[in-house]
């Protein structure tokens, strides 16, 4: 082994400054037997360490050394050492091959770690610690290795690098009877001195049973410190550098229990990725600045040290230990390669200085995007202010992403108003909000004159004050994870973004119940200018509205023509000022201002309802407001239940009937001198109305339609200025002002009201024009049972006829008008109502009844159905009898030309001669009494049969379009009356058909009545014998019935005047009418009657049947002998019939005015 001999004397002068406490080196060192080579040379537990000290060249310098310690690890530790220190095997495994000199500079520092320049002859036997200074100078090692050559030997130790040119320190301490090299601070850890003290001429060798490790950097001390976990989880790699590359770095970090100070939501940020910044803070606050590394055997009570944050530790050193700023020294010196760690029992935070603002809490709470966002807009002041107090809405990433197609770009106006909105001043707790309330958000609206906007909460489960237990949405969104409450700041983490609201008509769009007023406002010039118009308030009507308001003023509003009155009313609806639901359920303001320069006057009812009066409009005219709060960018919207009609709107009787197409009976009203009601205006002065005093009411029009008049002539109409003014006198009713109600209006009543001219479901009499001078100048309405095409039907009261209500026009539409103080209207009817003038009877009787077979129309009073039927009944037998007074000697003469040998008769006159001359008058009305006895209950029977047949036609017929019965439905149910009819008409017409027959010829008189005739009819052959003929008897009235009956109603309806109804009958109808019915009832039944006669007279035994009597008289006589009594029937027909019905008309009216 070859020693060098000299060391430079400028490297002896700068390590004889490295410290006061080591021996300088002589120039000279003295000549020695035995040096520090030699101890280890003479003990082969150094080979290892020796062939170490070979390849860093360290030789010559241990030869140089003088009075040093070297802490020589013995082969055993080496091995151990090596095992994990791939440098160290590839060193002892290669001895001869080359290596760079840094790796001999780092091989030499490891050794220079176990040297000191000083000798150690003693060592602690008790639990004390001794503190050494090494002749390690830590130093940033060179990389990648370098060839270059590398400086003369010997190599000394250099006082400079990482500890500001101090040297790296070494404890010793005893522990279990054992001395221990390497130690912590409290004497744990380390090598163990394993051989005794060798001494040497420089200096001592102690053998230890492991290889010392030199200190690591920093950042690898704090990483391996058990106490410094949190610290390393929240670590940096911007953190780590700082402390890996900082020399003569005084470090003191917080023990893990220390970060429990912090609010968990602080620590969750410092654990983001977004915290860096104020780790390196935090890290500055704990780092001292200046020169040199601060060691605790430096401190002294009332040291101060300046961080590298610029604050203070003030240290206090006393006999229960050592205190930084008020935490206790929990592990001093924890020794680094660029300076020392202390450990300590609080963090180091001066007040203030680590602020935790809202962005930090965001970032930390997986907010990152919505944050992102706000940077994107400039609105950076809304989560870094501290001092101001919040609420923030928050969305989460994971919630953002799912709406990222649907948010504004990044950077635009439209994100920032989205994100302004998520913001609202104060710190709203779960327990502060209420149900319906509205919070200011930072959204500044231009719509809103640059106020704010706000936003509706909704509370769930609101009678819980528990913030756990209630479930609150802000403006529809709900919250999805508990909120958070940070300083002056809460944050609630809701499920969607917010959109900010927009425009009125925007915001109105996805109610369908609001699309009419909304296609109201589109059809007009309004759309762009009252959305954009500033702090107003909606109050929009529900489709059901327009209705209620009546067709007649909807079919005007939306016409084209008077679209400025639609835009006038649509501005009522809009209030200029923005009124929410409370200002308007609890204030104390009742007028608020509209657009159309009027006002609304609001009532709030003791339940809590609030009703809406316009300015204008009809007497009463009132509207239920539903508050809703559906906010828009320039105020908000509520909802009413009817339209509001303000002053500015004229409604006039000519402007509904414009509406409704009623041009004709515009030109009737016009050219009969109304047409200052078509206008809405009093009557002319000097006028006959207006010296009645009409000039103060309004009036209601009954309007037909043009379709109405299509059956009338019009020409001859209008030059009969009479009876023009008649017509529209009837339908004209004067109105008198409507009082106000009394008391409030409940809601109940508005919603009710459909605002008609007429309160048409209270079935009442109004008096038109007309009345003052006609009996029948008062209306009255109905409401129908059938309402598949109208509701309502409307006629003249106690007007009748014989077509029922199908004469009486039904009621199609409606609207008010409000001119004439705001009562009155148009009520378009399909008919027209033309005036009533009855047959004298009736004018001058009760005009009660309405015919054979009409009913009353409309006017229905409570009758006694027992008296109504023993009216019938008895009506009828006065009918049958007049027919049989007036018709019996034209029936005597019939039967006895229908029985006679053929030859007996000439002709009708000559049995009429023959009777005169053989009986005289008398003899015309020869078997009379059985006919008069049963007329009661034929003809009873009779109109009986025919109505329940047309009510049982009727019911077989329900999907039926008409109540009225085509003629052959008419003529079915007459057939179906003599079915009946005939159980009673055929023993009558048996015993009359006897008496009639008797004396004819040569016989005499067999029977002395009709008690007679029965009597030996029955004697003869019982009651079939009395029944003899039904058959044929129901061959002739069925068909005759039919035609009977069917022939008087198309008479009675032909003969009906035009505007006239069919129950308006005279006497001269009435007789024609029955008249004809007679002659059509004969036409048929001559040929059955004749046959009839013969089966009724003959003797039994004669004929066996209807068709052999049919056989045996054509055979005999001749077909024509099926006709003979054809003219005395003709001419009884007409008669007899006329009087039955005036009969039956003439005893009704009596019975009527008597009961």
């Amino acid at each position: 082994m070859r020693l060098w001999g000299y060391i430079p004397l400028s490297l002896l002068a700068l390590i004889s400054s490295t410290s006061a406490s080591q021996v300088p080196w002589p120039s000279q060192p003295a000549i020695q037997s035995t040096t520090l080579v030699d101890v280890l040379n003479a003990d082969e537990d150094y080979t290892s360490l020796l062939s170490l000290l070979q390849r860093a060249r360290l030789i010559p310098t241990l030869n140089k050394l003088n009075g040093s310690t070297f802490f020589a690890p013995t082969n055993d530790a080496i091995k151990r050492h090596s095992g994990g220190d791939s440098l160290w095997t590839s060193l002892l495994s290669d001895r001869d091959s080359l290596i760079p000199d840094n790796v001999q500079e780092q091989l030499r520092q490891q050794l220079f770690y176990h040297l000191l320049n000083y000798s150690v002859n003693e060592l602690p036997e008790d639990a004390s610690t001794q503190t050494l200074k090494t002749l390690h100078f830590p130093k940033l090692q060179v990389d990648p290795p370098t060839h270059e050559p590398p400086p003369s030997p010997p190599w000394l130790p250099i006082p400079e690098g990482l500890l500001g040119g101090e040297p790296q320190r070494l404890r010793l301490s005893s522990r279990d009877g054992s001395a221990w090299v390497g130690t912590d601070a409290f004497g744990n850890g380390g090598a163990e001195v394993v051989k005794k003290k060798v001494e040497a001429t420089n200096g001592v060798v102690y053998g230890i049973s492991d290889v010392l490790e030199q200190p690591p950097d920093l950042e690898s001390v704090v990483t391996s410190e058990k106490s410094l976990s949190y610290f390393k989880k929240v670590l940096t790699p911007e953190t780590g550098a700082l402390l890996n590359s900082t020399p003569e770095l005084t470090l003191f970090m917080p023990v893990d229990d220390a970060w429990g100070s912090l609010d968990p939501l602080e620590r969750l940020y410092l654990e983001s990725d977004f915290a860096a910044e104020d780790l390196r803070q935090i890290l500055d606050m704990h780092a001292v600045l200046g020169k040199g590394v601060k060691w605790s055997d430096s401190f002294q009570s009332s040291t101060k040290l300046t961080t590298r944050y610029g604050s203070s530790l003030d240290i206090t050193v006393s006999s229960e230990g050592t205190t930084i700023s008020g935490a206790e020294l929990v592990q001093p010196d924890v020794y680094a390669s660029n300076g020392v760690l202390h450990l300590v029992s609080s963090l180091l935070i001066p007040p203030g200085a680590l602020q935790m603002t809202p962005e930090k809490y965001l970032l930390a709470l997986n907010c990152t995007s919505f944050v992102t966002f706000i940077h994107s807009v400039n609105l950076e002041h809304l989560i870094n202010n501290t001092d101001k107090q919040n609420t923030i809405l928050a969305i989460q990433d994971d919630v953002l992403s799912l709406f990222a197609r649907g948010l504004p770009e990044s950077g635009t106006k439209d994100l920032k108003r989205m994100l302004e909105y998520h913001f609202l001043p104060g710190l709203w707790k779960p327990e502060k909000l209420s149900h319906g309330m509205l919070l200011e958000s930072e959204l500044h609206e231009p719509g809103l004159d640059g106020g704010r906007q706000v936003m509706c909460i909704e509370v769930h489960d609101d009678e819980k004050i528990d913030a756990e237990s209630r479930r609150v949405t802000f403006g529809g969104a709900g919250v999805s994870e508990e909120y958070v409450e940070i300083n002056n700041t809460i944050i609630y983490f809701i499920s969607r973004p917010l959109d900010p609201p927009v425009d009125p008509l925007q915001t109105a769009l996805p109610s369908l119940n609001l699309s009419s007023f909304l296609a109201a406002i589109f059809s007009t010039s309004l759309a762009d200018v009252i959305k954009k118009m500033p702090r107003t308030t909606f109050l929009i009507p529900h489709n059901s509205a327009f209705k209620r308001l009546g067709p007649l003023i909807s079919d005007h509003l939306l016409a084209a023509s008077s679209k400025s009155d639609l835009e006038k009313v649509i501005l009522h609806h809009i209030v200029d000022s923005v009124e929410y639901s409370k200002s308007l359920v609890n204030g104390s303001q009742r007028t608020f201002a509209t657009l159309d320069g009027s006002d609304l006057q609001l009532e709030r009812t003791d339940n809590g309802s609030v009703i809406i009066s316009a300015s204008g409009g009809w007497a009463d005219m009132t509207s239920a407001l539903y508050p809703q709060n559906k906010l828009t960018k320039t105020g908000v919207i509520h909802e009413v239940s009817d339209l509001l009609i303000p002053r500015s709107v004229e409604l006039n009787i000519g402007k509904l009937m414009k509406a409704g197409k009623a041009t004709t009976m515009t030109t009737l009203m016009a050219k009969a001198g109304f047409d200052w009601i078509l206008d809405g205006i009093p009557p002319p002065e000097g006028s006959e109305w207006a010296d009645q005093g009409l000039g103060a009411v309004g009036w209601t029009l009954l309007s037909p339609t043009d379709a109405a008049f299509k059956k009338y002539n019009l020409t001859q109409l209008y030059e009969n200025l009479d009876a023009l003014r008649a017509i529209v006198s009837q339908h004209l009713i004067p109105m008198s002002p409507s009082p106000p109600a009394p008391g409030s209006v409940n809601i109940m009543d508005v919603l009710n009201n459909y605002n008609r001219p007429l309160p048409l479901d209270e079935l009442g009499t109004y008096s038109t024009l007309l009345s003052p001078s006609s009996a029948y100048g008062d209306i009255v309405f109905k409401e129908l049972e059938d309402k598949s095409t109208s509701q309502y039907m409307v006629g003249i009261k106690n007007a009748r006829g014989t077509d029922g209500k199908a004469d009486w026009a039904r009621v199609l539409s409606w609207g008010r008008t409000t001119t004439g103080s705001g009562t009155g209207g148009v009520i378009q009817v399909d008919r027209l109502l033309v005036p009533y003038h009855p047959p004298w009877w009736i004018e001058y009787g009760a005009p009660s009844f309405v015919g054979v077979v009409g009913t009353p129309p409309v006017e229905q009073t409570t009758k006694n159905p027992a008296i109504e039927n023993v009216k019938s009944f008895v009506a009828g037998g006065f009918g049958g009898a007049s027919a049989v007074l007036v018709g019996h000697p034209f029936d005597l003469t019939k039967t006895r030309l229908q029985t006679a040998a053929p030859g007996q008769y000439r002709g009708a006159i000559d049995v009429v001669k023959r009777t005169l001359a053989r009986d005289g008058v008398t003899g015309l009305y020869r078997g009379m009494v059985p006919p008069l006895l049963g007329v009661t209950p034929i003809f009873a029977v009779s109109f009986w049969a025919y109505d329940a047949s047309k009510q049982l036609i009727l019911s077989l017929t329900p999907n039926r379009t008409s109540e009225k019965l085509s003629t052959a439905e008419l003529a079915t149910a007459g057939f179906l009356s003599a079915v009946p009819t005939t159980l009673i008409t055929a023993p009558v017409e048996r015993a009359k058909v006897l008496l009639q027959v008797q004396g004819q010829g040569s016989s005499g008189t067999q029977y002395n009545g009709v008690f007679d005739v029965m009597k030996h009819l029955y004697k003869e052959g019982g009651m079939r014998s009395i029944f003899r003929g039904t058959g044929a008897t129901l061959a002739r009235d069925g068909p005759g019935s039919a035609a009977y009956f069917a022939a008087y109603e198309v008479t009675k309806k032909a003969l009906t005047p035009a505007g006239s109804s069919s129950s308006e009958l005279n006497l001269g109808v009435i007789i024609l009418s029955g008249g004809t019915a007679g002659i059509a009832m004969w036409s048929l039944a001559i040929p059955p009657d004749v046959l009839k006669s013969r089966l009724q007279s003959a003797p039994s035994g004669t004929y066996s049947g209807l068709f052999d009597c049919f056989r045996k008289t054509v055979a005999q006589d001749g077909v024509t002998a099926l006709w003979k009594g054809f003219g005395p029937a003709m001419a009884r027909a007409f008669p007899a019939n006329a009087a039955t019905f005036l009969g039956v008309e003439a005893s009704r009216k009596l019975m009527d005015s008597m009961i």
